[in-house]
């Protein structure tokens, strides 16, 4: 038998423009959100849509569902979101020039999003915000410098590019702090993630449930070692690095 190897090149700008992965819980919210990237310019020729199906019972999680899809994914550009975002005036078009201004500005960046804490922000207080979104709390918020590096992303929005991909830890789980948890992924890659200005609402105000506390606890116990003492910024709030004296001690 002769082997016939397959010589890869750079395929960074094979494949449409973007491939659209969706958490998807409710099937009504998501005819919404592709309704509504069909109204501002993605179509078939540009754009895939690829859903983790969630639909009758939780077979992702917030850290495993990337994975798979983006082993599938086509698009230059790989966007993961929520099933309750909506699109607005800003579309296809308008998401590549801010791509091509990232580029610009930091060719090093691997993530972008729509809303996250500032990357290392000078003074501990609430004003360490990014963001550029709609939302239950407001419409058309604009918060700090947009575009603008930041240490972590809400999840209801993140991109990467295919050829530069960030992988979720594997030793996590839960539907909570996966978007500060690829940031960091990125962080220890050499690469950064940014806010870029790319309006969009979503639907949803986030919980603080049990499930939120619990995927906290665990996501300090993994990166206090690695950060330790460091405030991270995060949408939800402020989260410290620490970990307690007895573990530090290792009893």
């Amino acid at each position: 038998m002769i082997l016939t190897p397959r010589y890869v090149t750079d395929d960074s700008t094979a494949g449409p423009d973007f491939t659209v992965c969706t958490l998807l819980r409710d099937p009504e919210k998501y005819d919404r959100l592709l309704a509504s990237f069909a109204r501002v310019g993605f179509d078939a020729s540009n754009s895939e849509f690829l859903a983790a199906d969630n639909r009758e019972t939780n077979r992702f999680d917030g850290y495993s569902w990337q994975k798979p899809l983006l082993a599938q994914a086509r698009g230059r550009f790989v966007i993961f979101c929520h099933d309750d975002i909506e699109l607005l005036e800003a579309g296809h078009a308008e998401l590549l020039a801010a791509l091509a201004d990232l580029d610009q500005a930091d060719p090093n960046w691997l993530l972008a999003g729509v809303a996250g804490g500032r990357y290392r922000p000078r003074k501990h207080h609430r004003r360490f915000l990014r963001l550029r979104i709609s939302d239950p709390y407001g419409e058309d918020r604009v918060l700090g410098s947009i575009p603008g590096r930041v240490e972590t992303l809400d999840e209801c929005f993140i991109l990467m590019r295919r050829s530069r991909p960030v992988i979720g830890s594997y030793d996590l789980g839960g539907f909570h702090f996966y978007g500060p948890d690829l940031c960091l992924q990125a962080e220890l890659l050499g690469g950064s993630a940014h806010v870029i200005d790319f309006h969009l609402r979503h639907h949803s105000s986030g919980t603080k449930d049990r499930s939120f506390r619990i995927a906290r606890k665990r996501f300090v116990q993994k990166y206090a070692p690695i950060f330790p003492g460091r405030y991270l910024h995060c949408t939800t709030g402020v989260v410290h690095l620490e970990l307690p004296d007895a573990a530090k001690a290792g009893e």
